[in-house]
């Protein structure tokens, strides 16, 4: 079952800061399918979006880096700390990096959550045009798409 449109534009309205949007759009999608096509589009985007920012000139940046930016997610509202846990935040992070962190304790909507704050974060970040924030939800639907294959 591929990835629909229906759960790209729920994720791109995440990304472009619609998070009201997000969430109506959110509600409307169908479990079963969310389950697996917006699950595997949430996971696509978060690779893309964590190779981007800690992979520099093919290198896996310093530890640090991660965890100086799960400081700064949490330093964004003051419902984030409540929102995400640092270390299973840096775990995710690092996991997808393949830096040795196993995630396999950690709760599917724990992670699901922590995931979609990253990845939000991450994109905030990067500041993308509309275009590019475009040709990112391209990408990473593909990129779904294969993992669902």
């Amino acid at each position: 079952m591929p990835v629909t449109d229906d759960q790209v534009a729920t994720l791109r309205a995440l990304l472009a800061g619609n998070r009201e949007e997000h969430r109506q759009l959110l509600a409307q999608l169908d479990r079963k399918e969310a389950n697996t096509g917006y699950s595997a589009l949430l996971a696509a985007g978060l690779f893309e979006a964590v190779e981007r920012r800690f992979i520099r000139e093919g290198k896996v940046v310093d530890r640090a880096e991660v965890t100086s930016f799960v400081a700064s997610v949490r330093e964004r509202g003051d419902e984030m700390p409540d929102l995400i846990n640092p270390e299973i935040a840096e775990r995710i992070i690092l996991h997808m990096l393949d830096q040795g962190a196993s995630i396999s304790d950690i709760d599917p909507d724990t992670a699901i959550q922590h995931q979609l704050i990253l990845l939000a974060g991450l994109i905030g970040d990067s500041q993308l045009s509309d275009s590019e924030l475009d040709t990112f939800m391209r990408k990473i639907r593909v990129d779904a798409d294969e993992l669902l294959e």
